[in-house]
């Protein structure tokens, strides 16, 4: 089943839990390793219509690129710099969803009654470019608490070329190797919380 994300059914909200959430990111450096990186601070609203968790009609993820860290200053430095992403001009990543594609649900179990692996589309905007990308991903479930809280999780993963969002920046070892990769590969755990 397809749900086109601009839907205008009727809605319910859910708010980013930061403490059970995080987005990271990984480059291949030298081309034998891998360096990794996470994004600390992001917001990230979700609408859906129907039962519980029901049909997601729009996703919106902003993401604070001065929050970028690969737990070394001098190279996180250089990253918000105007060689990488320009954070003194282009503070913020934007995601937002389009299109959502369900691919198949996982055999229902007491312990993950939910769980399906889906497809998210939708327009990434870095450093001023956007550029539609492509998301895999699964929903894990949902939790209610004993007061009435609900709260759902997923993950997103995917992979990004740094030339197509002007962060191309080439420099090469002595033996002609590329020091870093254009793929870029992200991953997020999302925890959400209903809103009243």
């Amino acid at each position: 089943m397809n749900t086109n994300i601009s839907s205008n059914s009727s809605k319910s909200s859910w708010r980013v839990d930061p403490i059970y959430s995080n987005l990271s990111f990984s480059i291949k450096h030298l081309m034998i390793s891998n360096v990794t990186g996470d994004i600390k601070s992001f917001d990230l609203t979700v609408q859906t219509s129907g039962h519980d968790f029901g049909e997601v009609t729009a996703l919106q993820l902003t993401a604070d690129m001065a929050s970028l860290t690969t737990n070394h200053e001098p190279r996180d430095m250089h990253l918000r710099s105007q060689d990488f992403f320009d954070v003194a001009q282009y503070p913020a990543a934007n995601f937002e969803g389009v299109f959502f594609e369900k691919q198949g649900q996982v055999p229902r179990t007491q312990l993950s009654p939910y769980c399906r692996d889906y497809k998210l589309r939708g327009k990434l905007t870095i450093k001023g470019v956007a550029n539609l990308v492509l998301l895999a991903g699964e929903f894990g479930g949902l939790f209610t608490s004993v007061n009435g809280e609900k709260r759902v999780s997923f993950t997103l993963k995917g992979t990004l070329s740094r030339a197509e969002f002007g962060l191309s920046l080439e420099g090469y070892t002595d033996a002609g190797n590329l020091i870093l990769a254009d793929e870029v590969h992200i991953f997020g755990n999302i925890q959400l919380i209903k809103e009243a």
